[in-house]
């Protein structure tokens, strides 16, 4: 066997489902062989983006793979695979290399530039070393705490030959651990004897495939809960019991919290609610890593989310005789109250008539319209991140990806691409704005090309993303005109429809769901679609902080 069919096999045994690249690697034939879908996209960043959330969707179940180009393909890759490591996604990325010769010259060492951004890189540097380097790598990929593994494909690998003979593999399983019963029972006995305790949850629930055992936790200890922004979707936010990322209820729970009980979070207050000073702080997380790095850490339980969720039930009940804590029903209607209070608050932007359209009434009527038990949504970076995680309320595990400790804009078209591959039958959207645009949109076309159709709504207002009141009034006169005549701003929608894909321009507020409703009848037809909207300058956003 040649290198390349080795490195296709095993990839194929490990349950490589794809394989995202750009713009050509030389194993994309072995790779065709062996059954494994070759996805070219329209730049590097993209197909890390897709094998970042594929793997991240696939709640520990999946280890998405990328390939790139040696050199200036592998320049391209940083950012993404930055972004990668910041979200704890445990992706293989498979940089191509020179030959080992070419070394002692100055050429990119994938190895060594991309230590800072891996849990662990190394070189495969020949056809007979491939078998035990892929163990190492899928060993580190599925056990402890989650992060990219690289390894650099040098062209060695690829003319060396290997008797079919010598190939030996056997598919890494992976290793998960329980927590200490000692800090279980320590654990669950202070969240019992706490007066007003919050639990906060990270994507490490979700990255275990734990919402079952964190739904069953909830019931039994009747205690609410908020989300990291990565965690949101790991409870249905539409419970009785859940505050939500940000709003009243979070502010009212975390506040008078007299412990804070962490499962699968870092508690780092990245686009989520920061823990207020002085609280009582329990971690349960996979790793040493996060215990005592943003807060000071009273007692940590350390284990796979799954696993230490389904002990802390089971001490719960053993310290309950299985009766759990007691229903609190004056905190569940206060945090009701809370909820509609937030909810009318909003109501005059979410259902706002004005022109050019209120962003938050474009998602607003996307909640209308959309079944969100059978959807995938995710956002860009900025102003439809803040938007869209503040008003968007999501009830399904995984129908929601959130990212931002590092933030690469355009990491949206492959992530909802990677959405699509994981559930075909899905509607896959991405809320996106026109800064956004500019960078990855031609992807809509890979899309196209690669019968992943897809939906994306475009919040334009033509002046990039708009933080504050200060921010707008310095905007250029130009600019604010080119909002209030949308004939004069770029045409989205017209880009999409040259590529072959839907697009449709909305100007008025009654137009979003029919809009809506045209773009998803195209995305069930099997053709990527993009409603643009040409929105205002809205600059009011649902903080996760504390008011003082």
């Amino acid at each position: 066997m040649k290198g390349g069919q080795v490195l296709a096999k095993i990839l194929k045994m490990e349950g490589t489902d794809f394989v995202a690249h750009y713009p050509f690697v030389p194993v994309t034939g072995e790779l065709l062989d062996e059954g494994i879908r070759v996805i070219t996209t329209r730049h590097e960043r993209t197909a890390v983006a897709m094998a970042d959330a594929y793997t991240r969707l696939s709640m520990g179940h999946k280890n998405g793979v990328a390939m790139c180009q040696s050199g200036w393909g592998a320049h391209n890759i940083l950012g993404a695979l930055g972004q990668a490591f910041d979200d704890l996604s445990p992706m293989l990325m498979i940089p191509c290399g020179h030959r080992m010769r070419q070394l002692d010259k100055r050429v990119w060492d994938s190895t060594k530039n991309f230590e800072c951004t891996t849990k662990w890189s190394a070189r495969l540097d020949s056809v007979e070393r491939v078998s035990a380097l892929m163990r190492i790598a899928y060993t580190r990929l599925r056990t402890g705490r989650p992060s990219p593994v690289l390894l650099e494909l040098m062209g060695n690998v690829l003319s060396g030959e290997l008797p079919d003979s010598d190939f030996s593999y056997e598919p890494v399983v992976g290793w998960k651990y329980q927590a200490d019963p000692r800090d279980i029972e320590i654990a669950a006995r202070a969240l019992l004897r706490a007066k007003a305790p919050v639990l906060y949850i990270g994507d490490g629930v979700l990255r275990a495939d734990a919402a079952s055992e964190l739904m069953e936790f909830v019931e039994l200890v009747k205690v609410p809960v908020i989300t990291s922004i990565k965690g949101k979707s790991a409870f249905p936010e539409n419970h009785h019991l859940s505050a939500g990322m940000r709003g009243r209820a979070q502010w009212m729970c975390l506040g008078r919290a007299d412990l804070v009980f962490g499962i699968g979070t870092s508690l780092s207050g990245s686009f989520s609610a920061p823990v207020p000073p002085g609280k009582n702080i329990i971690l349960c997380n996979i790793g040493e890593y996060d215990v005592n790095l943003y807060h000071k850490v009273k007692h940590a339980v350390l284990g796979d989310a799954k696993l230490v969720l389904r002990q802390l039930i089971e001490e719960v009940k053993n310290q309950t005789n299985g009766s759990g804590r007691k229903i609190n029903e004056k905190l569940e209607e206060e945090i009701a109250r809370e909820k509609e209070l937030q909810l009318n608050e909003w109501m005059p932007k979410l259902t706002s008539s004005e022109m050019p359209i209120n962003p938050y009434r474009v998602i607003w009527d996307m909640m209308q319209t959309f079944d969100r038990k059978n959807l995938f949504i995710t956002h860009e970076s900025g102003n439809p991140r803040e938007q869209l995680t503040a008003i968007w309320e999501s009830i399904v595990p995984g129908s929601y990806l959130g990212w931002g400790h590092t933030t690469n804009l355009g990491f949206s078209w492959g992530a909802t691409m990677a959405a699509k591959l994981m559930w075909p039958k899905k509607l896959c959207v991405n809320w996106v704005g026109d800064a956004a645009m500019g960078h990855n949109s031609v992807e809509i076309e890979t899309a196209l090309r690669e019968n992943l159709p897809i939906l994306t709504v475009v919040s334009n207002n033509s002046g990039y993303a708009v933080y504050s009141t200060r921010e707008t009034s310095r905007l250029p006169e130009a600019i604010n005109k080119k909002v209030v005549s949308p004939s004069s701003v770029i045409s989205y929608a017209a880009m999409a429809e040259s590529l072959g894909c839907y697009g449709e321009r909305v100007i008025e507020p009654d137009e979003i769901i029919p809009a809506l409703k045209r773009g998803i009848k195209e995305v069930k037809a099997g053709r990527p679609a993009l409603i643009e909207v040409i929105t205002s300058f809205e600059v009011d956003r649902i903080s996760s902080r504390i008011p003082a």
